[in-house]
């Protein structure tokens, strides 16, 4: 073993520091002691609120290596980026020799970086993987050119040694099944290294950039690097490789999660091909290397705890990058930041390896099945394929898509992304199958498994044989054995095929690119065109913004693409189910096929609009006036909420003769002219303010939790406030024509409108010739669970006018304004009322259908019976998360808010965002609202089932954890 690498930390304790840090630095303070592998590091609080480093190098760091990383600081700094500086001593300079018990040191004081260890956040998302990228492609840069002597130095850190290191420490791993695990992935990833170990380009590296060593602002942006103790001349690769290796330890089961950090690097500098082959492999021998140098700094020095604690994740980075098939990994890697990568060719000159008369029949199973119908792919797997194939075996050769994402075996949603996609093709026929040889090869058997093998391809077919199997050479077309009915096809690379049993069955999508570098097709051995269409998200996504106008927006930076839902599930292309917990448009659920059903048949009878007669325009609006009071008994369709708002708000001016509305802050009523001019959010509009018509009057959002007045009572001072302003425009002149207002504040984040403020509220418009507008569009038809309209949960409260779309039509365009007819008929001096889809056959023979299954399902009882299941785990889960300031709502219309300081309400808006983030790798779709942007809006489907909801709280738990 190489003796250099014993370095037992410096023999200095804090109290001892800080008299350095008085005596050469003329600065001292309360000092606290950071972890550290090899060096010493103190941090120094001064009595003038000034924070320090002090850092005492090991003694086997000559002053070479100490001016070179302070060189180094310097130099980054220069190019912009945050990072320590030295501080000159008493004497001039930038480091003092200090004599210490185990010898001669080197100290230094450097300025403080602000911040958090990025280790402190379990969970990395996309962005802070992009960010990372960025910053060490940034440091690489700056550190182009940069020479000095003090990096010419042999430390076991520099992977051009991970061999001499691994294998010099390798005695330090006790567990003999632990360290014959890593000499053998030594071994396998030198082999793959050694070769083009020439050709990686060379230059200056900071050596250490993980997660230990980067450091996050509030905000939890990548603000700073710290700690130059590793830096030396190595492979430019390295520096990246590092970066990956810790996010291995945050997120095991996501290897691949490192892509967004490479492809991040990869633009800044142009990786080389050498550089991509390697990745993989020098990300299991850096692993190996902290697992054999952690072991052996707590051999020689027991007392630090800093190493010891790292014992553990330091193996799971090991054990991650080991356990993957570095070719696959490397094969996805370039996949994912090369678009020219040379396909796998097959046989040339093949022939059919079935020979059936018969049309081949594709049997899909993924997203875009017709076949699949009702949730039904959520049985069991087995059984379910089987019924399929069986079904299409009856009109033909039956052969599923080879590498398409199956619905059946995705499952529900979960934390993990599903292994669905198949490596092989299935095969079934009605008749018995002769299996035929494609080209000159050679057939060996092995249990059910026959493999042809020609070239550097073969073909390895399981299943039950009839009868003999043809064993050695074959000629292309000769038959090779029959099997009964059903079997599974592999067409791989030949070195693959050696151990036929243990070939990948599924995988999953996002390690898929790589396996397809080894895997083919088995279809086209038997059809040109049975290789299905594979769906690229990022491409439609760009798409999207060519000819879709990017102001239409979309949820998150990355958004999987959805194509297809089920209850309260949404499905995208990779037949991932994700947990709609936002999703407030679709009451019912995705894909009911009651509906379904009446809107197929309506649409085969007829679609017209409502100035026809026919009879479901009546029903459907009787039914509507069956859950309002007797004074409501009119009704008018149109095609949305924004449509609803206007028309409400023009309804009112014609009643009254007068222009001006009032409404509340914070609130949201649409994007037409007159229902955006009512909206007072600046989440939803920043320039609202700025853009209010004079005939638009701004109440205060009556806020209990963290407006001007909280808890009991707030309502009447609210009230109070409110009835003194109406007043006073009266007096002023511009009496208020119309008050619209939601029964609870929705685009806020679900907040309770305190009891007794829409009372007198209402009394004081009415009571000065105003009409009363309750916005339902989004809290209203049975969402809130013990009440079907949102003002039913004020005693007293009837409003002039209701509002109301969305769940209306289950995502189907229809809204609705509800009201007395003699309003509705002052609308008539302008000529008649007509919204071609709104009433239409289809619309209303749809939205009879929403309402009888809301009753027929108990949707309403549900949703309030699921709300509570929430809320009371809402109560449990802010018992542990600090970052829980309250929960808003009732039934399946709720709102956390989350804060930094349950005191102060500050906002946790960045933290909100990282929620969210972090629940859609959970399987849970959720996004923030309000003006801050700090509370998740909580709005499912009202078929949610408790086992949903559970699974929510149980990720939103992990998520409070991880990413915040």
């Amino acid at each position: 073993m190489n003796q250099a690498w014993e370095l037992p930390r410096p023999a200095v304790t804090a109290s001892e520091a800080n008299m350095i840090a008085r005596d050469l630095f003329g600065v001292e303070g309360h000092v606290i002691e950071l972890g550290s592998q090899q060096d010493r590091n103190f941090l120094i609080d001064d009595d003038h609120g000034g924070r320090w480093l002090l850092k005492v190098s090991n003694s086997a760091f000559s002053e070479a290596v100490v001016d070179a990383q302070n060189a180094i600081m310097r130099r980054l700094h220069e190019h912009g980026l945050n990072v320590p500086q030295p501080v000159q001593t008493v004497d001039g300079g930038y480091k003092a020799p200090v004599e210490l018990r185990d010898g001669r040191h080197f100290a230094r004081l450097l300025t403080w970086v602000e911040g958090r260890p990025l280790i402190e956040r379990s969970h990395l998302s996309e962005r802070t993987l992009q960010s990372i990228g960025e910053l060490v492609g940034d440091v690489s840069l700056a550190l182009v050119g940069f020479a000095h002597p003090g990096l010419n130095r042999s430390i076991q850190w520099d992977l051009r040694r991970a061999g001499e290191v691994i294998f010099g420490l390798l005695g330090f791993v006790r567990d003999h099944s632990r360290r014959t695990t890593v000499e053998k992935a030594t071994l396998r990833s030198l082999q793959a290294v050694n070769p083009v170990a020439d050709k990686l380009p060379v230059q200056t590296v900071h050596g250490d950039l993980t997660d230990d060593n980067i450091v996050i602002d509030d905000e939890g942006r990548v603000s700073g690097i710290i700690d130059f103790g590793d830096a030396a001349d190595s492979w430019r690769i390295g520096e990246l490789v590092i970066a990956c290796s810790f996010v291995l330890h945050h997120d095991p089961s996501r290897p691949l999660a490192i892509l967004p950090l490479i492809a991040a690097f990869d633009r800044k500098i142009g990786l080389t091909e050498e550089e991509i082959g390697v990745i993989w492999p020098l990300l299991v021998l850096r692993g190996a290397a902290l697992v054999v140098n952690g072991l052996q700094q707590v051999s020689i020095d027991p007392e630090n705890d800093y190493a010891r604690n790292a014992l553990e994740r330091e193996w799971v980075v090991f054990a991650t990058a080991s356990h993957h098939d570095a070719d696959v990994m490397t094969a996805a890697i370039r996949a994912a930041i090369r678009t020219d990568s040379a396909p796998l060719e097959g046989w040339r000159d093949a022939v059919p390896f079935i020979q059936d008369v018969r049309e081949i029949q594709e049997v899909v199973l993924g997203y875009d099945s017709r076949t699949l119908e009702n949730g039904e792919w959520l049985g069991d797997a087995e059984l379910v394929e089987t019924a399929q194939l069986e079904a299409a075996s009856q009109k033909g050769l039956a052969v599923t898509r080879f590498a398409e994402p199956r619905l059946t075996r995705a499952g529900v949603p979960g934390p993990e992304e599903p292994v669905n996609v198949p490596l092989f093709v299935d095969v079934a026929s009605s008749s018995p199958i002769d299996l035929i040889a494609p080209v000159s090869g050679r057939v060996a058997a092995d249990g059910w498994a026959i493999t042809l093998t020609a070239g550097d391809l073969a073909l390895v077919i399981e299943g039950e044989p009839r009868g003999m199997i043809h064993h050695g050479e074959v000629e292309a077309g000769q038959r090779i054995a029959t099997f009964d009915g059903r079997i599974k096809v592999w067409y791989v690379t030949a070195d693959r095929a050696e151990a036929p049993q243990q070939l990948p069955r599924f995988v999953r999508s996002s390690e898929a690119p790589g396996w397809r570098s080894v895997f083919l097709d088995p279809a086209e051995l038997l059809t040109p065109s049975g290789e299905h269409r594979e769906v690229d998200p990022n491409a439609e996504l760009e798409r999207r913004g060519r000819a879709y106008a990017p102001l239409q927006g979309h949820y998150y930076l990355r958004p999987p693409q959805i194509e297809r839902g089920w209850r309260e599930y949404l499905i995208d292309t990779n037949g991932r189910h994700y947990l709609d917990m936002v999703n407030n448009v679709t009451a019912l659920g995705h894909g009911h096929p009651r509906l379904a059903a009446a809107v197929a048949d309506q649409w085969r009878m007829l679609n017209t609009n409502s100035r026809f007669h026919y009879r479901s325009v009546a029903e459907f609006s009787e039914r509507l006036l069956e859950t309002v009071p007797a004074p409501l008994d009119t009704v008018l369709l149109v095609n949305s909420g924004t449509e609803a708002v206007d028309l409400a708000l023009r309804l009112a001016r014609a009643h009254t003769g007068r222009e001006d509305v009032a409404c509340v802050s914070e609130s949201y009523h649409g994007w037409s002219v007159a229902a955006d001019a009512v909206s007072a959010s600046v989440s939803d509009n920043p320039l609202a303010e700025q853009t209010r018509p004079s005939w638009v009057h701004v109440l205060e959002a009556p806020n209990a939790y963290r407006g001007r007045y909280r808890g009991a009572g707030a309502g009447m001072h609210y009230a109070r406030d409110a009835v003194r302003q109406i007043e006073a425009w009266s007096a002023e002149g511009t009496p208020i024509g119309a008050f619209i207002a939601e029964p609870r504040h929705g685009n806020a984040g679900a907040i309770e409108v305190p009891d007794g403020y829409l009372l007198k509220v209402y009394a004081a418009i009415r009571a000065d010739g105003g009409l009363c507008i309750a916005d339902e569009v989004q809290v209203g038809y049975g969402r809130q669970g013990d009440v079907f309209w949102g003002f039913e949960q004020h005693p007293g409260v009837v409003p002039d006018i209701i509002t109301v779309a969305k769940a209306m039509g289950n995502g189907h365009p229809l809204g609705a304004v509800i009201t007395r007819s003699e309003i509705a008929q002052s609308l008539a001096a302008q000529g008649t009322f007509f919204s071609s889809a709104g009433g239409s056959t289809l619309s209303a023979k749809l939205g009879t259908t929403v309402l009888d299954i809301i009753r027929d399902e108990g949707l309403q009882e549900n949703a309030g019976a699921m709300g509570q299941r929430l809320l009371e785990g809402f109560a449990r889960l802010s018992e542990r998360h600090s970052l829980i300031g309250a929960a808003h709502g009732r039934g399946l219309y709720l709102g956390l808010e989350l804060v930094r300081d349950r005191i102060t309400l500050e906002p946790a808006t960045a933290e909100t965002r990282a929620l969210c983030d972090r629940l859609l790798q959970l399987g849970v779709i959720v996004q923030p609202t309000g003006d801050r942007q700090n509370v998740l809006k909580i709005k499912p489907p009202l078929c949610v089932s408790t086992a949903s909801i559970d699974h929510f709280l149980d990720a939103l738990d992990t998520a409070l954890s991880d990413a915040i």
